[in-house]
Parts: C-alpha cells; structure tokens; sequence
C-alpha cells in the first residue's frame, strides 16, 4: 500500500504527539503538583498570620462544639480555602485534633487529595444554578460513608444565584448533625 505524502506527514505528526503525550504523562506522575497546591498549608500550624481563627475553631472541635456553618471572608490570596480545607481534615480527622496528623490518616489524604467521599469542594463561580444545589441538596440527605461529617466547602459562595441560595436555606438553617457547610467569599 502506497501512502501519499500528507498521509506520510500526518502519521508522523500522530506519532510525534503520541510521543511528547506520554512523555508528559510520565513526568507527570513523578509527584508533580502546582506549586500553590505543592505549598499549600497542610494543618492549622503551617498557617501563618491566622493564629487568632485557628485557635477558635481548634478550640470548638476540642470541645466538640462545631457550627453548622463557616464563613470565610477576605480578598484574594489570603488563605480562604486552605483554611476551609484544614478545617474539614480536622473534623474527619481519624486521630484526632490533638494528633493534627503528624501520622497521616486516610481521611486527611483524601482531602488533601481532593478525592474524599464525604468531602465535597463546590466552585460556586462555575455551578451557579438551582439545579446544582439540588444536587447538593440531595446529595446530603445521605450520611457520611467513611468519616464522622460529610463537608460542603462552596467557595465564591457569593456567586450563587439568588435563586439558588434559596433552595439551599433551608438545608443551611436546619442541617442534619453529621452536615457542615464551609463558606469562602470575597464579598
């Protein structure tokens, strides 16, 4: 079978990017991260500049008198979602608050993985709608599966319709005990 030139060409350019892909995919797999994410403050003493918060919400989860709710406010950068997610690894931590995972536990590698099943990150900027928080709303009817709380970290929560923010009210005021919602905005 004789190949045209521009099939020549076009196989070659498939192989070539098929190459560089899987060249990619093996230095992607050597534990690379974003730097943001590969610096991230793991626990409540990797923060700086937030001792005040810190100790409050460590004092509340010791004395096993958490909120429903947290709502994290300032501009951008200051550590928002970094603290809504030591948050939650605190509270479904298996070794305690005490530990603060010096033994890393699988709950706190799955959240800081961004793979915990009972750990939902929601980017509000992007899933704005009614139906979205429908689907959050259902998906919180069931209890956690592995840890003692199943987490909603909604971040730019501002960014919810006003529609709904209102489907979303009432699960908010009256949340089952294993239900917390953290909250970051700018606003």
């Amino acid at each position: 079978m004789l190949l045209e030139p521009d099939q020549i060409l076009t196989e070659a350019v498939v192989k070539t990017v098929i190459q560089v892909l899987v060249s990619l995919k093996n230095i992607m797999n050597n534990d690379s991260k974003v730097l943001a994410l590969k610096y991230r403050p793991q626990i409540f003493d990797d923060l700086i500049g937030q001792e005040v918060i810190t100790q409050t919400i460590i004092n509340s989860i010791k004395a096993e008198k958490t909120p429903n709710a947290y709502l994290f406010t300032g501009i951008r950068g200051i550590g928002k979602t970094t603290i809504a997610r030591i948050v939650a690894k605190s509270l479904n931590c298996s070794n305690g608050i005490d530990n603060k995972c010096k033994v890393k536990c699988e709950n706190c590698d799955a959240i800081s993985n961004s793979n915990h099943i009972d750990v939902l990150e929601i980017d509000a900027a992007s899933k704005t709608g009614v139906d979205d928080v429908r689907d959050l709303i259902e998906f919180s009817r069931y209890g956690p599966t592995s840890s003692k709380y199943k987490i909603f970290i909604i971040d730019e929560v501002h960014m919810l319709s006003k529609q709904a923010f209102n489907a979303l009210l009432k699960t908010l005021e009256e949340p089952p005990e294993y239900l917390k919602f953290i909250f970051a905005t700018t606003e």
